[in-house]
């Protein structure tokens, strides 16, 4: 669970020094590469570890937060970040649980 949290932090604090934002998703670099790097590792996490695959695409984006509470300090939007975080989330939990349904169909040995 940590390395996935750590896999988002390191996107978010790549994609910010990178550009040079104040926050990664103030780039366009941040939802052209960033989220698609997360639902790859949420993937790639959710394929290795299938139980509780919606775990991997959380964990990311939790990484991602408290990089940006580091960085940023907690500001007066801290609330609608959560929110945002939140709704960012969707497509990596889609993406492990994607990987994880891969996963449970090789291993009964049916082809994906």
């Amino acid at each position: 669970m940590l390395a996935a949290a750590a896999g988002g932090a390191l996107v978010w604090i790549l994609i910010v020094s990178a550009t040079g934002k104040r926050e990664a998703w103030d780039s366009g670099e941040y939802f052209s590469v960033g989220i698609p790097a997360v639902c790859l590792l949420a993937a790639l996490l959710g394929f290795v570890e299938p139980k509780r695959s919606w775990r991997w695409g959380v964990a990311p984006l939790a990484g991602q937060f408290f990089s940006m509470l580091l960085m940023v300090g907690p500001g007066n939007l801290l609330p609608l970040g959560l929110i945002v975080f939140g709704v960012l989330s969707i497509p990596s939990v889609l993406a492990a649980r994607l990987g994880s349904y891969v996963a449970n169909r090789r291993a009964r040995g049916a082809t994906p």
